[in-house]
């Protein structure tokens, strides 16, 4: 079980068209497999990331607090691949 000091996962997918999907979870390696999973479904050309996150204690409404992307992953014809570097 994970708190929310643990902090959580976004992915995010998207391609040029707009088409996407996104969502958060407790566990890395399930992000990374959402994420490669959706951009599978996606053109190739379609971008996704992997971003620590955590929620914000001090906010009125619930929202998130985003921290550094940990994975990057492009769509090519063939797969899903990992993007080195910023």
């Amino acid at each position: 079980m994970f708190s929310d000091s643990d902090g959580f996962y976004a992915w995010t997918a998207s391609d040029e068209s707009g088409r996407g999907a996104c969502g958060i979870t407790g566990r890395p390696e399930r992000a990374a497999a959402l994420l490669s999973r959706s951009l599978g479904e996606l053109a190739p050309g379609a971008t996704g990331t992997v971003r620590l996150v955590h929620l914000d204690r001090l906010a009125r409404r619930p929202s998130y607090v985003y921290g550094p992307t940990v994975l990057r992953l492009r769509r090519t014809e063939q797969a899903a691949v990992i993007v080195a570097g910023d």
